[in-house]
């Protein structure tokens, strides 16, 4: 989904920030519960995959729900000077490297204006 749809939909904000010492396009979605990092950014970090302790079932933007059982750990999200460490799920994002959702926005007191 493009920014632009998006952004008719629910509050959404988005930059390029470095994400473990590379830059990347990151989407701030109040829609989505979680947090995710595409396939592709993954191999890029080539960081390990764990299994999460209960998998989860989410709806992505075309509608279809998509089994979730993986996460990734020791992600480091660098905005304005401040450090996140942060563990996201992966999955097949167009678009964006990685989403930032309602879990990440509370946890770190955002608010998208």
């Amino acid at each position: 989904m493009t920014l632009e749809a998006k952004r008719e939909e629910v509050e959404v904000a988005s930059g390029t920030f470095l994400v473990n010492d590379l830059p990347t396009n990151i989407l701030f979605d109040s829609g989505d519960n979680y947090s995710f990092i595409s396939h592709k950014f993954c191999r890029r970090l080539a960081l390990r995959v764990d299994k999460l302790d209960s998998a989860l079932v989410v709806q992505v933007d075309s509608g279809i729900f998509v089994h979730v059982s993986d996460c990734i750990k020791n992600i480091i999200i660098e905005l304005n000077g401040n450090k996140f460490p942060e563990e996201l799920l992966p999955i097949e994002l167009k678009g964006f490297n990685i989403v930032l959702g309602m879990d990440w926005l509370s946890a770190n007191d955002a608010d998208i204006k």
